[in-house]
């Protein structure tokens, strides 16, 4: 129990002050400090994250809660938690179609870009998949598309035997898009495929998948929480195999609603930029198949699994709901998500081998995010390489967390970290930081991807490789 005590008073005396945590005693409650739930949280999450072990709510929220209550929630630790195979992979994008295609423009920075169709004046630009017209665009069927398209390439590559056992989880922020668009510019009262509860449905049937069908809408991070729903159904084993899809659009509404809140830049993602203005969205759909490796058996050496990243594996998850404006992340709240999924993890920040960033472009989101990565790598964050896909994809909304995971998976795969593109110049209020902006080989282990929405959701998702 002594050892265990001093573990919490050390991680306190990093929230509170020491002279205070070191008159505390052991079974004082930790009200005295003048801790909020936020830095309670905090600390049970490294707590969590350097022991092992897994501390219930409740026990935080106790209002006796104390060193001696902490000490003892962490008892000797937990087992390793359990890794889900990446077993196949899918990317549809202003890159291309297919993983090789998204590889090649992260490294030489190539995106394929046109006019907004919804702004006659044509000051803003989208990214789209190459070759797509303005029609197919702003299509009513669009997002249906680019879901199916990167789906298919995900489950052929897994060598998925029986679609019938794969469950499905849709990550969106699409609620109608263009498909609601059109249905009440052209008929009656919309209803069926117009709305996005019936998106997943409709592709589990197009895909011949029998398990359940799900969509997630939590803003620009509707992909990472997806990601996330499916490692807690591999884990209560209620599935063993979720195919995950984060896919979006250029819808008309979608593009206006975030004009209105002032977030978007005629000059696209510019992250850590000292000239960064704000974002420049795209279509996509990436796909990732995850599978229990106890579940049923992966292709053999024969298969098409080719050069992509299948085989790395989701290990850890945290997310957090926290803010204080609409449209600007908060740093605590970024904080709690990254400790959240590290803990779950069991990794310590020394092992991260990068942190592939949300890195937006924004003038508040990039200044909020590196506030919590310093909160949580403190002096080792300067050593800790940095970079954001956002400057070659752009934002991709709802499919944003899958696809920039996607580029983790493929770093740890090919043992090179892939550059920032846009920062030029970049602010010199990171000059201390590793921010990559050129291809630098490695043989990294974990990857931290980290994505955030609209309205305070934050999240973290931890990569290993196979």
């Amino acid at each position: 129990m002594g050892d265990r005590a001093a573990l919490v008073r050390e991680a306190l005396a990093t929230r509170a002050v020491r002279a205070d945590v070191d008159r505390l005693t052991d079974e004082e409650p930790l009200l005295a400090l003048g801790l909020d739930s936020v830095a309670l949280i905090a600390l049970t999450a490294e707590l969590q994250q350097r022991t092992g072990a897994v501390i219930d709510d409740e026990v935080l929220f106790l209002p006796d809660l104390s060193i001696a209550a902490l000490a003892e929630a962490i008892g000797p630790g937990a087992p390793a938690a359990e890794r889900f195979e990446a077993a196949g992979l899918g990317v549809v994008a202003p890159t291309g179609h297919g993983v090789d295609a998204l590889w090649d423009s992260l490294l030489d920075g190539t995106a394929h870009r046109v006019p907004v169709p919804y702004q006659p004046e044509g000051r803003h630009r989208a990214g789209v998949v190459p070759g797509a017209t303005d029609e197919e665009i702003t299509s009513p069927g669009r997002l249906l598309t680019l879901l199916l398209a990167a789906a298919e390439q995900a489950l052929a590559e897994a060598g998925v035997a029986d679609r019938t056992r794969v469950h499905l989880v849709v990550g969106t922020t699409d609620t109608g898009g263009s498909a609601l668009a059109h249905a009440m510019d052209t008929g009656p009262a919309p209803s069926g495929p117009a709305f996005v509860g019936n998106l997943a449905r409709r592709a589990a049937a197009a895909l011949g998948l029998g398990g359940s069908a799900t969509v997630i809408g939590s803003a620009s991070a509707s992909g990472a929480v997806a990601l996330g729903y499916a490692l807690e159904a591999l884990r209560s084993r209620d599935a063993d195999e979720v195919l995950v899809v984060g896919a979006d659009t250029v819808s008309e509404t979608g593009f206006h609603g975030l004009a209105a809140l002032r977030t978007l830049s005629p000059d696209g993602c510019r992250p850590f930029s000292s000239e960064r203005r704000g974002i420049a969205i795209s279509e996509a759909a990436a796909a990732v198949l995850l599978r229990r490796t106890d579940g049923p058996p992966a292709p053999d050496a024969s298969g098409s699994r080719g050069t992509s990243a299948a085989g790395g594996r989701l290990v850890g998850y945290g997310a957090s709901s926290l803010t204080s404006h609409l449209a600007a992340p908060e740093a605590r709240g970024i904080e709690l998500a990254v400790r959240r999924a590290l803990a779950d993890a069991g990794i310590t920040p020394p092992e991260v081998s990068f942190v592939n960033t949300h890195g937006p472009g924004t003038k508040l989101g990039d200044v909020a995010e590196t506030e919590a990565l310093r909160a949580v790598f403190g002096d080792h964050l300067p050593r800790v390489p940095l970079n954001s896909s956002k400057g070659v994809l752009w934002h991709c909304q709802g499919a944003a967390g899958v696809i920039e995971s996607t580029v983790c998976l493929l770093s740890l795969a090919r043992g090179v970290i892939t550059p920032t593109f846009g920062g030029e110049p970049f602010d010199e209020r990171w000059a201390e930081l590793d921010i990559v902006r050129e291809p630098r080989e490695a043989s990294p282990r974990y990857a931290l991807s980290v994505s955030c929405g609209l309205g305070g959701v934050n999240t973290a998702l931890v990569w290993e490789r196979a």
